[in-house]
């Protein structure tokens, strides 16, 4: 079994980029944001790219635990 196994390799990576990208998209200034999907009250509101990154963090985390889950099975494999 080789140490360096390419398709966990590219899973992490996948999995860093959109998490990261996840979080630049959360950290966006309110102009940015796009239109508004719900308002709260006249300070919280949640506008439709906070849900883009809430997906990106979600399909990251998804893609990182698979990424585990792969390796986990590779290194313990019978």
């Amino acid at each position: 079994m080789t140490m360096f196994q390419w398709r966990v390799i590219m899973l992490a990576a996948l999995a860093v980029s959109l998490l990261v990208a996840g979080l630049a998209v959360l950290i966006l200034p309110d102009p940015y944001e796009g239109p508004t999907v719900h308002n709260f009250d006249e300070q919280h509101s949640v506008h439709a790219l906070d849900l883009l990154g809430v997906a990106l963090l979600a399909l990251g985390c998804a893609v990182a635990w698979s990424a585990g889950a792969l390796w986990q099975r590779r290194m313990y494999a019978s």
